[in-house]
């Protein structure tokens, strides 16, 4: 059944402003931010021993439509800031910003508005910015590396303001139209079943015609974001070429030796971890422009 995405998704909203003009004095100063708890997720960092990641955004309140700096405060198991992380996918650390709903999504990086300030890596504070469109819960996810080991934690939190984000629809059609762009979902096996490895299989063609000119996107041929639509399971992963040689790792796991062009196909290995239904948001690239897929699958 083919399905056209409704101008996608409210894609990675993102002021591309430098940190120094732009952040609040109080808030690198004890006041005017607040901290949310950590949601289902874990963290750990080599030979750090634990590390914690906290979360602390300014303004305290979350409002749509305010330019919202959000904090990941990284501490190690003597409580010591963490300052120095290491690159993933060619950024520090990548933060994942899913509404309720599923018409917000974003994926953005401390990188995207400049140089990090000495002082904030000094304090073991990594900041991001965005904007909150709709009022409702969002979740936030965080991933990176300490020491080469890498760390992953999840939040939730409360948007309040307007638009009220509404009831997500429920549609797991396999072939889906994004823009110019028509993709088509393969799941192997063909039933999910939660716990175990399945692979996720995406064919991408434009106008009709097979795209065999993709491009790499950080590295990789593709981007997952995987979340039940409760909010309370999310799974970070990345696609790979099916053509690789045998025995050797696939493509997209090796840094630097991701083809200049590819596709149509890609394929990506996921554990869905318990049952129920799952949004799966993709980024993949082509002719220079990011492009946001969405699917949802059922684990049983």
């Amino acid at each position: 059944m083919k399905h056209t995405a409704l101008a996608f998704v409210t894609a990675i909203i993102v002021a591309l402003i430098s940190y120094a003009p732009a952040l609040p004095a109080e808030a690198g100063e004890g006041g005017g931010r607040h901290s949310h708890g950590a949601h289902a997720g874990h963290t750990h960092a080599g030979e750090a021993g634990e590390a914690t990641v906290s979360l602390e955004t300014a303004p305290e309140q979350l409002s749509t439509g305010t330019p919202t700096f959000i904090f990941f405060v990284i501490k190690d198991s003597k409580g010591a800031p963490v300052q120095e992380l290491t690159a993933t996918h060619d950024r520090m650390l990548h933060a994942v910003i899913i509404g309720e709903d599923f018409s917000v999504f974003g994926h953005i990086h401390p990188e995207d508005s400049g140089p990090l300030p000495p002082e904030m890596r000094a304090r073991g504070r990594y900041p991001v910015r965005f904007t909150f469109p709709k009022a409702g819960r969002y979740l936030i996810a965080v991933d990176g590396a300490i020491q080469g080991r890498h760390f992953s934690q999840q939040f939730l939190v409360s948007v309040a303001g307007g638009p009220r984000m509404a009831g997500f629809a429920k549609d797991v059609s396999r072939e889906k139209r994004f823009g110019e762009y028509t993709v088509t979902l393969t799941a192997t096996p063909e039933r999910i079943v939660a716990g175990r490895e399945a692979t996720l299989g995406f064919h991408i063609s434009e106008n009709g015609r097979p795209v065999t000119d993709l491009e790499p996107y950080l590295s990789a041929p593709l981007h997952l974001a995987i979340l039940l639509t409760d909010l309370n399971s999310f799974v970070h992963a990345h696609g790979e070429l099916p053509d690789g040689p045998p025995g050797h790792p696939p493509v997209a796991h090796v840094h630097g030796e991701v083809p200049h062009a590819f596709g149509p196909r890609i394929e990506a290995r996921v554990v869905f971890p318990v049952k129920g239904t799952y949004q799966v948001f993709g980024e993949l690239q082509h002719q220079g422009r990011v492009v946001v897929i969405s699917f949802m699958v059922e684990a049983e």
